[in-house]
Parts: structure tokens; sequence; C-alpha cells
């Protein structure tokens, strides 16, 4: 079975994430599943970013290391990566005397620990020390002299060096996937695909991965690996898409019937905003315009001057009856508290997309993370329920995301969607989602309402009937109140305003599927549990599998909401375990709090990574085994650059 993981590395700036996104559909054109992460530095050009992507037959939802192949265009990705390798390293022959500490954007950190293990085993703080140390280790070196191979471009091309420089990015991808067996013509198809209309784009770069493919049958026919088998998809029934979290969370928004999107520009919430902007008037399919008397649709997509803004617009518009979300991270939902009570208090309908990344504060802007699971829950003061749901991959984010729509209508409440910096920049293979089980549920909306109209209403599920502005007398006000939102204190009113509060949650916890909420993976009666949330889901499933072929059963318990919380479902599964596994991507196993907070059960070992990067595979592997054999109640995982 095919398992392979392909990365490049290079400056910032230098095209790295196009080299990515076109090596991402090389592999769909050969047939497989394709998973690909990027990780960056929070700056426009210049510092190091890379590009991982795994590639199998059934299905991708995690990266891995060490890589079959990594391709360096420049010298700090080799010294950034050599121990990524497990195959190949491709680097630039024109970088061999490149000297560490010449590299001014490189980490200082970075460059003592590299430097640590250069002078351990014997060889120069260079990239031919690097190279050295690679051949030592039986790694097959492939030095490529990228500048001269991007001259011969130009010339073939007919332009200017200049103009074309970013195809080094091109060229050093295709020596790398000629050495695995990928035929050129998929490289071919790939460039097209990537650059669609930009003729003149696409031009140097085929004749760029030419040049390369040439110059490896030249130089490296001893070492390319056989013809890569194509992949069980490689002639598709259905069709598929290749999209980013972002994209695939606004899609879900889109096919949910979202009418209003505010944000304020942050990352990595922003790119789901602009991947709105672009549909914002889009065609109707011919049964949705003849249903609605309509040609075309539309989505209002507003930027405002905050964070605080954001939210108060989105409560107005859906005050107004639009379907209305905001998208943010920590530091925009950190202002957010305030509206949020505000919504909270009367009722209102609304989706915030929080999308996690490392913090305190500013943090690492553009590094994952799991650490806002407790603010989703706790943010703002007093009694405020709301509904936190947390996606796992790509498909459940397109999915949830609908259904917080949904939930947020039907419960009158502020909904959290949770997801994390791991998922909104991976770009992931999907089919195309079946809409035809897609359901609008608007919930209790009261189309002729008296005047006034006790829009918050006493009833026995705890949702009152709504009407929107302007089709009655509503008062909205952010005191406590009465059932028309008039300003109220009394005493026993308070009691039955805040308890009708509190009994819409009783009813969606009961409404609410089991399987929205919680889902075990694996073998059910396995006694060992890992107990995860968010993306440590694709690295978990691949996890138990790997460790089945070696004899040890485990199952995996994904957690999917966390308020309303499926407190009597997950204490049964973790008290039938006799070895319980949490595997967080935070410092404070903020998720092993929730469960012993809701089930009274305290998960006894715990693997957490957060250094801002995502879980690998086959360290997942390797600390469950470490736990299994030592008994250790603590793993701290730093896998990755």
């Amino acid at each position: 079975m095919v398992d392979l993981v392909f990365e490049i590395g290079g400056p910032q700036g230098g095209g790295i994430e196009s080299a990515g996104q076109m090596a991402l559909r090389v592999f769909m054109l050969k047939g497989y599943r394709v998973y690909g992460t990027r990780e960056y530095h929070s700056n426009i050009i210049g510092k190091h970013s890379y590009f991982n992507i795994r590639v199998r037959e059934d299905r991708a939802l995690a990266p891995n290391l060490p890589a079959d192949i990594v391709v360096s265009l420049d010298a700090e990705s080799v010294f950034t990566h050599f121990n990524d390798v497990g195959e190949f390293m491709v680097y630039d022959t024109g970088v061999l005397s490149k000297d560490i500490d010449s590299i001014q954007s490189m980490s200082k950190y970075l460059k003592a620990r590299v430097k640590e293990e250069l002078d351990a085993n014997g060889v120069p703080h260079t990239v031919d020390g690097v190279i050295k140390l690679l051949d030592k280790r039986g790694k097959k070196t492939v030095g490529v002299p990228l500048r001269s191979l991007l001259k011969t471009t130009a010339e073939r091309a007919g332009v200017s060096l200049v103009s074309i420089s970013r195809a080094i990015n091109t060229i050093g991808m295709a020596v790398g996937l000629s050495l695995i067996g990928v035929e050129l013509e998929h490289l071919e198809k790939a460039i097209e695909l990537f650059f669609a209309g930009k003729q003149k784009i696409v031009k140097p770069n085929v004749i760029a991965a030419q040049v390369a493919y040439e110059y490896a049958k030249e130089n490296f026919s001893s070492i390319h690996r056989k013809k890569m088998p194509d992949g069980p998809h490689v002639n598709p029934v259905k069709p598929r898409l290749v999209v980013s979290g972002n994209d695939i969370v606004a899609m879900g928004k889109i096919a949910g019937g979202l009418r209003v999107q505010t944000y304020y520009p942050i990352t990595p919430a922003a790119d789901e905003s602009l991947y709105l902007e672009k549909f914002e008037d889009f065609p109707l399919t011919p049964e949705a315009a003849e249903k609605l008397g309509l040609e075309r649709g539309g989505i209002v997509v507003v930027q405002t001057e905050d964070e605080i803004s954001a939210l108060n617009m989105a409560i107005g518009a859906s005050l107004a009856g639009a379907r209305a979300a905001t998208s943010t991270s920590g530091p925009g939902v950190s202002l957010m508290a305030e509206a949020l009570g505000y919504a909270g208090i009367i009722e209102a309908p609304v989706v915030i997309t929080l999308y996690m990344r490392g913090g305190p504060s500013t943090g690492m802007p553009t590094r994952n993370s799991q650490s806002d699971l407790l603010t989703a829950l706790f943010q703002g003061h007093g009694d405020l329920p709301r509904i936190v749901i947390a996606s796992g991959d790509h498909e459940e984010a397109f999915y949830d995301a609908i259904k917080a729509l949904n939930w947020a209508e039907k419960y009158q409440t502020p909904v959290i969607h949770l997801l994390e910096k791991a998922i909104a920049n991976a770009m992931k293979d999907l089919f195309n989602p079946d809409l035809s089980s897609v359901v609008i549920d608007r919930g209790k909306i009261e189309r002729n309402p008296p005047i006034p109209f006790p829009r918050f209403k006493y009833t026995e599920d705890g949702i009152s009937p709504r009407a929107f502005l302007g089709d009655t007398v509503v008062w909205y006000t952010s005191n406590e109140h009465d059932q028309y939102g008039r300003r109220n204190e009394d005493p026993v009113e308070r009691i039955k305003m805040q308890d009708k509060r509190l009994k819409k949650f009783e009813t969606a916890a009961k409404e609410i599927p089991l399987e929205d909420k919680v889902t075990l993976y694996g073998d059910p009666d396995a006694k060992i549990t890992l107990v995860g949330w968010g993306s440590v889901k694709g690295a978990a499933l691949d996890a138990i599998e790997i460790l089945k072929e070696e004899g040890i059963n485990v199952n995996y318990l994904h957690l999917r909401m966390f308020m309303p919380f499926p407190s009597e479902y997950v204490r049964s599964v973790l008290e039938k375990a006799t070895t319980v596994i949490g595997v967080e991507g935070n410092a404070l196993a903020q998720a092993a709090q929730v469960v012993r907070m809701f089930t009274g059960f305290e998960i006894p070992h715990l693997i957490i990574k957060y250094t801002g990067r995502p879980i690998f595979v086959q360290e997942l592997v390797d600390s469950v085994k470490h736990v299994l054999n030592t008994g250790d109640k603590k793993v701290v995982l730093s896998l990755g650059q």
C-alpha cells in the first residue's frame, strides 16, 4: 500500500505554497488521496516555510514524518529538514559552501541545535557538511544546479530570467517527483490545472518541469524508483475537490444558507471570509430559482473596524432575520466577550467560527493550537450556556458549518464552531459533499406576530417563538427582562427567565444526535482508549491501525460537542478501558479537564503537543507505545520545525 510523504521547503514568498498545491494535484491525478499542511512564519517574505504532503490510497487525514523525499530550495531548508529525510534529499548545488551562521533568517536556537548535532558527527557547519552526514546515514542526496536549470528554462521559454525566478520551485519539485517515479504528463496537467487561465505562467512552468525531468533522467537514473503505480481513484466515478479548511467551512456556510458574514482580518481566520467575498453573488440551481422566484443568491460580507463590531453587527443581522456568522481567532474572540453575553441574554442566533492558533496574546499567529477550548466554553460572564462544536477534519467542518447555523436558529443561541490552524491551512482532497442530506432548520419563527410581541415567552422546552425586526415591537436590552424584553429585575421573574434560557440547552442535549457529539473509532471492546478532538482525529485513526498491525488493540474516542456534553456515553466508554490516554494540542490538556468536569473521570495519561506544529502520525504511535511500556503520566511531543 502506498503511504508516501513529500516535503518541500524554501523561503517564504518563494512559491512554496504554489509548489505544494501543484504536487497535491499531481498525486490526485495519479489516483491517490492527499493531505497537505503548510508551515510558515508571520511575515510576508524571507523566512522559512514548507509544505508537507501525505499521499495514501484510502484516506489521508494527517501529516507524517519522516518524509520519503525532502526538496530543499535553499540552504536553510537543508539545515532545517535534514532530520526529516526518509530516503531522498534534493538540494541546490549552488549553496553547498553555505555556512549556517550566514543565514540571517534562521532561528538562533535551531542553529545551535543543528551545530551541536553536526559537531557530534564530525562534519562542518555547512550544507556540504549536512550532505556528508546524510550520505553517512545511507540517505540518497541529489544535488541539482537550480539556477542553471532556471536559466535553461528561460532560454527555452523565450522570457527573461527575472520574470520566471519563482519557477525554481517547479524545478525542485519536478526533480523530486521524477525520483519517486511520477510521470511528467501528470505534472504538466497539474500545472495547467493550478494556473488555469494564466497561460503566460503555465508555459514557462511546464518547460521548467520538462527541463527538470530531463536533468534527473540524465543524472539520477541509477537511483530512480520504479514508476509509481496508479492509485485506486485514477479514474474516479465521483469528482473530487482539493480545498483548504477555510474554504470548506465557507462552502458549508453557503450551503447552509448564510446571508451575512462579518469579520476583522486575522490569521488564520481571514481566508474564510475572503473566500466568501468571491461568491457574494452566485447563480441558483433551477430548482432553487423556481422555489424562491430568484435567479441569483447572495451573501453580505462585511469587514468591520474590529472584532467587537464584527460580532455586534452579526447579532443585528440575526435579529433582522438573516442567517449570520462571524469568523475570528483567539485575540479576536477575546474582544467579543461582552457581545457574546449580549447574544446570550437576548437569545440571538449567531455563529462564531473560531480558528485556534498559538497563544496567549498574539502568541504564534501562524502556528497550530487547541488552546481555546476553555475560552469557547466559558467566555463571557454570568451563567451563559452556548453550543460548542469542534471539527476534526474537512468533511466534518463542511457539515458542522451547516449544523452550527441550524442549531443557532433552532435553539436561539450563540454557537461557537472550533477549528484549528492545522485544519484551516491544510489542503485536502474531498469527494463532492452530498447536498441531498442538507436540511435548513430555522426553528420557531412567528410570521404574523402580535404587537407587542412576547419574544421571550416562557415555554416548556425553553425555546420561544421569535419574530424579526420590523415585523413587530420587541425590546432587546442587555439587562434582565420580562417576556416582552422590557427591563425587569423581579427576583421571581429572574428565576423563571434564567431557567427558561437554561432549559433550551436541556432540549438541545436531548435532540442533537449522539453522532454529532462523539464518535468511537476502532474496536469498541479494546482495553486501550485514546481520547482526543479536532485535528488529533487524523493522526489517531492512522495510529490505531498501525498499532493494531503490531498487535496492540486500541480505539479512539473522538470528542466533537463540548456543550452540551455527552457525559453518560463518554463515561461509559472510558470506564470500560483499562488504559485511557488523552491526546491534545495544548499544554493544559483542556479537553481532559472538560471530561473530568462533566463525567468525573480523570484521564490518567496524557500525550500533549504545544509547539504550534501538528501531531504527526509516527510520533503519536511511538508515544502511545512509550506510555504503555513505562506508565508515564505525561508525554510532551516536539517533532517538526
